[in-house]
């Protein structure tokens, strides 16, 4: 029997991911609506992606807007490049809490066990593995050395911070080899499939019976015996919301009864600056002087672990704030302090001091917003803070932040706590002031797939990415959606592959 055509929409962390997997039982396409193949070398360097972010023209990454209910408009960036958010996000590590994994998996009847194979498979901590995501320590210095034996004191034990089920402390790991990042795309042994950049999807096909059999990009039309839509929250979103929309009136439309584009939401992520009463190598000092910037890539290159390894963020804590069980925040060193996220106000560093910041996530957020079909795009509200619990649990954040950076060790190398009495006196107000997006958005179409991840309804129409999620498992979603996708290509491979189907009917 000839192998089945698999139209894959999204070149991305999860379409790449399915790709690699299937490319091997099916003809595979991927259709990828970014325009670049890749971005400059130097960038690759971990650190170094953010200067993608700052450039005047944006050309490797699309920037959107986003409003908080207090009017304020923060940046939401997407990847206008092949490997999407894997190659320009995702530089930090966590595979996060197994409850709630297990919670996730078992709609989709597969295990923890499953789960851990895929990593196994994807991922390694040895730099010499080939054909993985390469895992590295972050470089630590004595901020992150003051940092876990405060947080010692208070009761928080170190431990490994991949994982997510109990409070802990210690360094982050990173998506890094030796000295470049590592991503989606580093899973790739050969590239089998057939690749379309540049290539937007119009419109969806369906015959009669509601069976899928291709689609119409705004270059060709492509024919398939099944489709996965890979395209993330907004991608696939988009893709479903034009296609209901388009032909509303029509009784045919198999999706004008389906809603989607409910319950999406995103990380907020919230920062204390801190200026040091001394120099302790953060990124501030070293991008007002070319001599330390020289020093800092010699340094890099020639093996020597440092800032470079990761994109600032160095050690870390998961804890339980409102004391239920479960780990609620994770609070991380940032070796740089900022004014916003990646120089959004204009201003890369928030001066050239020694100085420092902690980030402050809520891994599980009960806010949620939705997608819209508007006339000329759809309008995306993640609708931050909507839900006071979100609130609550950042307050509770930044007094446990200003308790450790009031305790020695950590409070001896401390000048100054910018903002210190806005956040002790009006916590609200520091919160909507100044929290900007985490870039991870989620959810969407948790509701549209069924166990097989096909779309209710449809026939061969399959979804899988961040949307299908309804609650995060970690605080970074990159692992989770490499993980969910390699779940989803070996469940696919068993239902549809015709060596599957030849070994059953023996």
């Amino acid at each position: 029997m000839k192998k089945k055509k698999v139209l894959i929409i999204g070149g991305g962390t999860a379409g790449l991911i399915i790709a690699n997997r299937l490319q091997e039982d099916f003809h595979i396409t991927v259709v990828e609506k970014s325009k670049f193949k890749k971005y400059p070398l130097l960038y690759k360097v971990p650190a170094l992606i953010a200067l993608l972010f700052r450039r005047k023209k944006l050309k490797y990454i699309k920037e959107r807007k986003f409003k908080l209910s207090n009017g304020r408009i923060i940046p939401y960036w997407e990847s206008n490049t092949y490997g999407g958010a894997s190659v320009i996000n995702g530089c930090v590590h966590v595979l996060g809490s197994r409850k709630l994994w297990e919670s996730i998996l078992q709609k989709f009847h597969m295990t923890y066990d499953d789960l851990l194979e895929s990593y196994k498979f994807i991922y390694s901590e040895n730099p010499k593995t080939k054909n993985r995501i390469n895992l590295g320590l972050a470089h630590q210095n004595i901020i992150d050395e003051s940092f876990i034996k405060v947080l010692n004191l208070f009761g928080i034990p170190k431990g490994n911070l991949n994982f997510a089920d109990t409070e802990a402390c210690g360094p982050i790991l990173n998506t890094v080899k030796n000295f470049f990042r590592t991503s989606v795309l580093s899973v790739i042994k050969k590239r089998l499939f057939k690749l379309y950049l540049n290539e937007h999807v119009n419109h969806i096909i369906f015959n009669d019976a509601g069976k899928v059999t291709g689609v119409k990009t705004n270059l060709r039309k492509i024919d398939a015996d099944y489709v996965i839509l890979c395209g993330g929250v907004i991608g696939s979103c988009n893709i479903l919301l034009k296609e209901k929309n388009k032909n509303i009136e029509d009784k045919n439309n198999i999706l004008k009864n389906i809603e989607f584009g409910k319950g999406i939401q995103d990380h907020t992520n919230l920062r204390i600056n801190i200026l040091t009463n001394k120099k302790i190598g953060s990124f501030n000092e070293i991008s007002g002087s070319i001599y330390l910037k020289f020093l800092l890539l010699f340094k890099h290159f020639f093996g020597i672990t440092t800032l470079l390894r990761g994109t600032g963020a160095t050690s870390a804590a998961h804890l339980d704030l409102d004391k239920d069980g479960i780990v609620d925040t994770r609070i991380q060193i940032v070796q740089f302090s900022e004014n916003g996220r990646h120089g959004s106000d204009g201003n890369f560093f928030s001066s050239t001091q020694p100085g420092f910041s902690i980030s402050i996530t809520v891994i599980n957020p009960k806010s949620k917003g939705e997608i819209k079909f508007d006339e000329k795009e759809n309008l995306i509200d993640p609708k931050y803070l909507s839900n006071p619990k979100d609130f609550e649990i950042l307050e509770k954040a930044l007094l446990f932040c200003l308790k450790l950076l009031k305790s020695k060790p950590l409070s001896d190398h401390i000048l100054k706590i910018e903002d210190q009495n806005l956040i002790e006196n009006n916590p609200k107000k520091y919160i909507l002031d100044n929290i900007f997006s985490g870039a991870h958005l989620s959810g969407g179409n948790q509701n549209l797939v069924g166990s097989n991840f096909e779309v209710k309804g449809a026939k061969d129409l399959y979804i899988c990415d961040a949307s299908i999620f309804d609650k995060y498992v970690a605080s970074n979603m990159h692992s989770s959606v490499v993980l969910i996708s390699d779940i989803f290509a070996r469940k696919f491979i068993v239902n549809n592959s015709v060596a599957s189907h030849d070994s059953k009917k023996k």
